[in-house]
């Protein structure tokens, strides 16, 4: 094997296949980049797999002769890096040892015997759809997959192509979010994809790359140009039926905002939030045209105001929500909010694309203050000493049902 290739376009292929490849293996097979040149079309591919997604990709290069190698993905990054000049050359006389020159460097490198890779099937499905906008609905779904949960379902991302549209759902059991793209096919598909997978499908691909889309039963194939990328699939059943679930919510309360606002003001609040050793929830009240966020614990309280454009007045205890989960949405969606509450505090909010369903929690809970009662003639030190025990037992147990 031997062929000359730019070295900058070299560098990207690798770091793109070098993050399928899972970084905690102890096997040199599966931590490598198979490598293979055919020197009539002048083509080099780049193949990698941790048996859950597969990467394919293809570079032009000079190929002076063909062959194979399988290469440390790690290593064959930082090789390309650090080499200088705009080529770099890789040839090979024997399987196990692969030598790479660039400018004034030279490494050789023993590798492994690519006829000990597990090759994926790179297949080309017939019939496909048109996806586009991959790391956004990424971005915006798969903060909420489980990555341990006993469902594998939340672990998933749904995806449905329909009405020129692509709709994409994700849960980890206690929130809900929904994204709508536009989308130029109007065929019909739905896939269950492994949130993970999807984030690696995103981490190599750009929002303006358009990908045709297969479904090979087993697999779901994105092909782009120069690129092939298959999920394999969970056994996983069925998606909860988000439709029907955003129906059941009946909204008492509504209120519009903006985001960059909201944010801001939920920064401030979850300083106590999120300061003490146990985090407490932060309380949400709408009363007079502003949203009201407050927060405290044992050392601190805080409150934020912000204006907002409210249909009626919550009660004045507001409801209870969890400040790093509204903390991680609003990472991912921007502009103009909706919020819709119903009577025991479920929340729904809107954009333009997105629904995100939110569940209340409870209050936290109010510590008793110790009663300290001075020694009389019918008590003893020893006896109150006792009834602290008590107290301090009674609010321990109040803490567990909080967090329960």
């Amino acid at each position: 094997m031997r062929f000359v290739v730019n070295r900058l376009t070299m560098l990207d292929v690798a770091k793109s296949v070098a993050k399928v490849t899972p970084s905690n293996s102890y096997s040199n097979v599966i931590n490598g980049v198979l490598i293979e040149c055919n020197k009539d079309t002048g083509e080099v591919y780049l193949i990698a797999t941790n048996e859950e997604v597969s990467i394919q990709q293809k570079v032009f290069a000079s190929v002076v002769d063909d062959g194979t190698m399988l290469v440390n993905a790690r290593l064959l990054v930082d090789m390309m890096s650090k080499l200088e000049g705009d080529s770099v050359t890789l040839s090979a006389d024997k399987p196990e040892l692969l030598n790479v020159n660039g400018g004034r460097c030279t490494f050789k490198i023993n590798c492994t015997s690519p006829s000990s890779y597990p090759k994926p099937v790179m297949p080309f499905p017939e019939e496909t759809v048109l996806m586009t906008s991959i790391c956004s609905l990424a971005k915006r779904t798969t903060f909420l997959v489980k990555k341990d949960a006993s469902k594998l379902v939340l672990q998933c991302v749904q995806v449905k192509l329909k009405n020129n549209a692509v709709h994409a759902a994700a849960s980890d059991g206690n929130r809900m979010m929904i994204v709508k793209n536009s989308a130029d096919s109007t065929d019909e598909r739905e896939f269950l994809l492994p949130g993970h997978s999807l984030q690696l499908l995103a981490s190599v691909s750009s929002d303006s790359d358009v990908f045709e889309v297969g479904d090979l039963g087993k697999e779901v194939v994105f092909v782009r140009g120069d690129m092939i990328f298959t999920i394999k699939k969970m056994a996983t059943g069925n998606f909860m039926d988000t439709n029907a679930l955003i129906k059941s919510l009946k909204p008492l309360y509504t209120a519009v905002a903006d985001v960059k606002k909201l944010k801001e003001a939920l920064n401030i609040v979850s300083i106590t939030a999120l300061s003490g050793d146990i985090k407490v929830p932060i309380n949400l009240v709408l009363s007079n045209g502003e949203i009201i966020l407050r927060c405290s614990n044992d050392n601190s309280c805080g409150t934020s105001v912000l204006p907002a454009n409210i249909s009626q007045d919550t009660p004045e205890t507001g409801f209870y929500y969890d400040v790093s989960a509204l903390l991680k949405l609003f990472q991912v969606v921007g502009g103009k909010v909706k919020l819709e509450i119903d009577a025991k505090g479920f929340m729904l909010v809107k954009t333009r694309s997105e629904a995100y369903l939110q569940g209340p929690v409870h209050p936290p809970a109010k510590a008793e203050k110790p009663v300290i009662q001075s020694a009389n003639k019918n008590g003893s030190q020893s006896e109150q000493g006792h009834n602290k025990e008590q107290e301090r037992a009674k609010g321990a147990e109040e803490m567990k049902e909080v967090a329960a």
